[in-house]
């Protein structure tokens, strides 16, 4: 994948597997780490948490907006205060909605955008959820906000245990900043072909917006 893929995202599973060795041993690829660990605990928990992470050097992680303004309050203050003492770049920290396995979009979309504003008024860098409510949550986070978006599928792939699933090209369309591809890469019969026809229907879709 060299060449082709500047982020990788470490969720539960490696990490429990791995630990902090998969970060490391990643980095020294020179990939950009997305820590997916949706932390949702305590607020003060949940800083120290955010702390480690950030002296793992990632580029950017993952808390539940379920936790409460208050949790990600301490979240972002636990980041800005520990890479401040360290002397490095802020990771970015970026809540979680609403699971893209939860189906009945009607009704999600409401719940996702408020939580999008309790992201907002906790200090977030932006919010996860589905490409389905991209523009509403663009309404919310302006321009500056970064959105990222998991359940994504190439066209004809397996929707497996995702619900709100898009392509890639509609996922840049609705205003996606980042996508989360795991399966139809990880389970490809050719991963690298798998990553190049992803970023080729990215770029075709940037070129109509």
């Amino acid at each position: 994948m060299h060449g082709l893929i500047r982020y990788v995202k470490i969720g539960s599973v490696l990490f429990t597997a791995s630990g902090p060795t998969a970060i490391q041993r990643l980095r020294a690829l020179g990939c950009e780490i997305f820590l997916d660990l949706k932390f949702h605990d305590i607020p003060s928990t949940v800083e120290r948490s955010c702390r480690a992470a950030v002296r793992h050097r990632v580029a950017m992680l993952t808390v539940h907006t379920c936790g409460g303004r208050e949790m990600l309050s301490a979240a972002a203050r636990g980041i800005r205060r520990e890479a401040k003492r360290l002397g490095i770049r802020r990771p970015r920290v970026v809540g979680v909605t609403v699971l893209t396995s939860v189906g009945q979009e009607g009704t999600t979309r409401g719940l996702v955008v408020r939580l999008a504003h309790e992201a907002v008024r906790g200090g977030l860098d932006g919010v996860v959820a589905s490409a389905h409510e991209a523009r509403a949550i663009r309404r919310v986070l302006g321009d500056s906000g970064v959105i990222v978006c998991p359940g994504i599928r190439p066209a004809g792939s397996d929707s497996s245990d995702q619900r709100r699933i898009a392509t890639p090209a509609q996922a840049i369309r609705q205003g996606a900043d980042f996508l989360v591809v795991g399966r139809p890469i990880t389970e490809a019969r050719d991963p690298r072909r798998a990553v190049a026809g992803i970023l080729e229907d990215i770029r075709a879709a940037r070129r109509r917006v």
